[in-house]
């Protein structure tokens, strides 16, 4: 899975993150909760929730006999990184989860509003195909 695939599952699943809305019957639209908001709760909630699907994924891909030797090392490397987080103390993993989480909430009024998920999927979208671009076209340099 090259990395514009696992920005864009990553991009899907923060997305369907929030949950489905629940309005009373005679509450008025104006009144009920924004629904397309997310909370540092369930920022953190999703991301450790998605580096367990990670490590069961990359588990099973790595179990596989016919792997090429650079899949195998994307692999174990993948693997390291899922593996130091859920290692990780739980303070210091919500302290750099806090980080990313302040990086995106660009008004800083504690929840992340549609407008902040498409515009901080924008610049990851924009920053991987860039790194993908320079990997791509490194790889067409001649070598000595």
């Amino acid at each position: 899975m090259n990395r514009i695939t696992r920005c864009a599952l990553v991009a899907a699943a923060f997305l369907a993150v929030a949950p489905l809305p629940a309005y009373a019957a005679s509450a008025p639209p104006a009144a009920a909760p924004a629904t397309d908001t997310i909370t540092f709760a369930q920022y953190r909630d999703w991301r450790m929730h998605f580096i367990e699907q990670r490590q069961t994924q990359i588990a099973a891909e790595l179990a596989e006999k016919d792997l090429s030797a650079a899949r195998r090392t994307s692999l174990e490397r993948q693997k390291a990184y899922y593996d130091y987080f859920a290692a990780m103390p739980a303070a210091e993993r919500d302290r750099r989860f806090r980080d990313r989480f302040d990086q995106i909430d660009t008004n800083h009024d504690g929840i992340i509003d549609q407008a902040e998920r498409t515009a901080w999927h924008e610049k990851q979208r924009a920053y991987y195909e860039r790194s993908n671009y320079h990997r791509d076209t490194a790889d067409d340099l001649p070598r000595h």
